[in-house]
């Protein structure tokens, strides 16, 4: 999949596990993707987002003991769009993020493809939510009982 320069998006990594950016530095690079910057935690987020003129940010939600829920707003209120990147698969943490203003939701065990399509997705101006995401909601949803038929 390569996207052409008005595709390309410029992206601020923010994940606690150095390995992990790493990885998709070069993964995002090789989709002429720029990584415009990167931190571990909320503060060096902070000291370094506005100096990075990123226009998305790949989030994890898990920064040690931090909760990278607590980026998204201020983020979002700087012009950045978000695309959460996690583990975590639960359907009320998907809900409080995107409730928050992520612009979309991929579940760390997705394929690659389905990550560099929300990536396109976003900077398109789309939103996105991978099939684990979208199944996690649609379970909660369908698990209601008020929507029950009598």
């Amino acid at each position: 999949m390569n996207t052409t320069a008005m595709e390309m998006a410029r992206i601020f990594l923010i994940d606690d596990h150095p390995a992990v950016r790493q990885g998709l530095r070069v993964l995002l690079s090789q989709e002429a993707h720029t990584v415009c910057g990167e931190a571990g935690n909320i503060a060096e987020t902070m000291a370094r987002i506005d100096s990075s003129n990123a226009d998305m940010a790949l989030l994890d939600l898990s920064l040690g003991d931090e909760s990278g829920l607590d980026l998204i707003a201020g983020l979002r209120q700087r012009g950045i769009a978000v695309l959460v990147y996690s583990i975590c698969e639960e359907s009320a943490v998907i809900e409080m993020a995107l409730n928050r203003g992520a612009n979309g939701y991929v579940s760390k065990r997705e394929t690659t493809d389905i990550l560099l399509a929300a990536v396109t997705d976003i900077r398109a101006g789309k939103r996105h939510l991978s099939p684990r995401a979208t199944m996690g909601l649609a379970n909660r949803i369908l698990s209601n009982p008020a929507l029950e038929h009598t």
